[in-house]
């Protein structure tokens, strides 16, 4: 009778480049769908692990510790140095559109009394304020901040 074969043995040293480029493109897949970027590192590195079994005769256990150290590497480079980088930078205005009113010009639509008076922003008017002296109707002005729906605004500065 002969001895039952290790079926993850058998496994193991069946794989090759294919499987590996396979494994890197199903990883990558997965890295759009969450967007993590923890996924995108041991796909990188499977697909290394392809590109290297394709060129050089590996055998399966070094394949299997390069795909390891690549992983290991890449998950730490990139956790470290890219992940701040691609965080970085301007704050998003998706979520905060009375960001995107701040600077725009506007004209003053009705006289201000006591620093509150009405602006045309496009084809809206708006509540504003300001601090200044009150603006008359026609006056440019830019928005400064935004609270709640009035728009603070100030004269706009002479050249």
């Amino acid at each position: 009778m002969e001895p039952d074969s290790n079926i993850l043995l058998t496994f193991l040293e069946s794989f090759r480049a294919t499987h590996w480029g396979l494994l890197g493109i199903g990883l990558v897949g997965l890295e759009l769908v969450t967007g993590t970027t923890y996924i995108l590192w041991p796909a990188i590195a499977a697909l290394v692990v392809a590109v290297l079994a394709f060129i050089l005769p590996l055998s399966w256990e070094l394949q299997f510790i390069l795909f390891a150290l690549l992983t290991g590497i890449l998950l730490v480079v990139g956790h470290l140095y890219l992940r701040p980088i691609m965080k970085s930078g301007e704050p998003s205005d998706i979520n905060d559109p009375s960001r995107t009113l701040q600077g725009r010009r506007v004209l003053a639509f009705t006289d201000f009394e006591n620093g509150e008076g009405r602006v045309t922003l496009g084809d809206t008017q708006w509540k504003a304020s300001t601090d200044s002296d009150d603006p008359k109707i026609g006056d440019a002005l830019v928005i400064t901040s935004v609270t709640g729906a009035t728009l603070i605004v100030q004269p706009v500065a002479k050249a």
